[in-house]
């Protein structure tokens, strides 16, 4: 593995355990337990070592107390990771029309090319004709997207959309994440800060 590529796996190992994990944690979607199982997963996941200065998380339960939940590894569904509700997230801001903040976000040029970018990563599935021929649909000014649309278009898994009650949209962790930083410019503001500090304690340049 190069130095660049070594240096984006910390990068993303540090930003979901910092950012995703412990922002599960806070909100009690996950227990410590959980943080720790899945600290470690993300730890061989992004193939860190000690090398980097990072010890190898250790896991307090014994192997058979485990349950049954698992992070998504690179290249495949992480259809037992727990989603975020995307739905619960908007009504923080339009408690009436949550619905249309998230065709909101859709709409943004930058909010695809991410969706994009994460499923090549992550879902070997994908649909890149589909996505191409949504992408040129998009250019009309009347084309409203949803969630639904959109995985139905490109066989997106990163998304998840259910009607009726109960229903919503919900979203893999490190989408969720992107979403509630295109709401609020704080969180936003949070994440590049973290981003730089941790690039500064790597001897990097910020910019």
């Amino acid at each position: 593995m190069d130095a660049g590529q070594t240096t984006q796996n910390h990068v993303s190992y540090i930003f979901s355990k910092e950012v995703i994990l412990k922002g599960l944690l806070e909100q009690g979607t996950i227990s410590e337990s959980d943080f720790e199982r899945y600290d470690q997963m993300l730890y061989d996941r992004y193939h860190i070592s000690a090398s980097l200065g990072i010890p190898r998380p250790i896991v307090s339960e014994r192997p058979d107390e485990v349950s049954e939940k698992q992070m998504p590894t690179v290249g495949t569904k992480p259809a037992k990771l727990d989603y975020i509700s995307l739905t619960a997230i908007a009504k923080e801001v339009n408690e009436t029309s949550p619905g249309y903040l998230i065709q909101s976000w859709l709409r943004d040029a930058h909010t695809i090319e991410y969706l994009h970018c994460w499923e090549l990563k992550n879902n070997p599935s994908f649909n890149e004709e589909g996505y191409r021929e949504l992408e040129e649909e998009m250019k009309s000014p009347s084309t409203t997207l949803t969630a639904k649309k959109w995985i139905l278009a490109t066989s997106a898994i990163g998304l998840r959309s259910k009607l009726g009650k109960g229903g919503g949209t919900s979203a893999h962790p490190e989408i969720a994440c992107a979403f509630r930083a295109w709401l609020y410019p704080e969180f936003q503001y949070e994440l590049i800060q973290h981003y730089l500090a941790r690039n500064d304690e790597q001897g990097h340049e910020s910019v």
